[in-house]
Parts: C-alpha cells; sequence; structure tokens
C-alpha cells in the first residue's frame, strides 16, 4: 500500500509546511518583492494573494488525485473512489485551516477552505469526465467487437 504512505507523507507534509514561518504571507510578501522589486505595494499586496491561493488549489488538487489513486488500488474503495478523494481532500481542507487557526503566523479562514475546494471539484470533475470518456470508448469498442 506504498499509495497511501505517498498519500500519508504529502498531508504530513502540507501541515508540517503551514507550521513553518516560510508558509506566512509576510515571508511570500518578502520573497516576492526581492524578486520583483518594481512592483507597487498594492501590486505586490494583490500578487502574495493570487500566489498563495493558487497554491491551495493546485495543493488540493493534487491530494485530491493521489487519494484518488490510491483508493482505485484499494478493494473496498475502488467503486466510490471519486468521492471518497473528494471527502477525504475536504476533511484534510478543514482540518488544515482549523491548525493554522492556532498559529501565531498563520491564520485559518473558511474562504481558504473553500479555495481548496475549489481545486477538490475541478479535480473530481476532471476525473470524472475522463472516466466517462473511458467507459464510453470502451462501450464502443465492445460494441464494435459484438457486431464482427
Amino acid at each position: 500500500m506504498i499509495q497511501w504512505a505517498i498519500v500519508g507523507v504529502y498531508v504530513l507534509a502540507m501541515f508540517l509546511f503551514a507550521g513553518q514561518d516560510a508558509s506566512s504571507a509576510g515571508y511570500t510578501s518578502s520573497l516576492l518583492a526581492r524578486w520583483l522589486p518594481h512592483l507597487s505595494a498594492a501590486e505586490l499586496r494583490q500578487l502574495v494573494f493570487l500566489a498563495r491561493k493558487a497554491v491551495h488549489v493546485v495543493a488540493y488538487a493534487v491530494l485530491t488525485l493521489i487519494v484518488y489513486l490510491a483508493a482505485r488500488r484499494t478493494k473496498g474503495l475502488r467503486r466510490v473512489a471519486l468521492p471518497f478523494a473528494g471527502g477525504f481532500a475536504f476533511i484534510v481542507a478543514m482540518a488544515d485551516e482549523k491548525y493554522q487557526s492556532r498559529l501565531l503566523h498563520r491564520t485559518g479562514t473558511v474562504n481558504d477552505v473553500l479555495i481548496d475546494a475549489l481545486g477538490i471539484g475541478v479535480t473530481v470533475l476532471g476525473l470524472w469526465v475522463m472516466i466517462r470518456i473511458k467507459r464510453q470508448n470502451k462501450e464502443v469498442v465492445e460494441d464494435v467487437e459484438d457486431k464482427r
């Protein structure tokens, strides 16, 4: 069950990173200010906001994908792998924000859970579409084979 070990390491890494000062908005702002000194303070704040929210979306999209892949290889979860992956990732998102609300350099917000849910939802939708297309292609192949 190496897939579940990967999921566990990924979730642990998310929580460990959240606990570091380097995960704060202030750190991100100072880093981007050094890289992009020509930006105004308002532009920098907007870029920091967008960059941090994009990281939320991508991080939870990846989590949803790896949980789905692990669930597909787990006997009892195969049939419900997609909703399980979405639910699991959403629970982690809520737990992560609760954890962040207890840290001095972070804030846990409902808005961030909703942004995480965007990454989860896009991934679930993308996987659902891929599954449907794969199923339809399989049915077409079976129909062609039946006609021979």
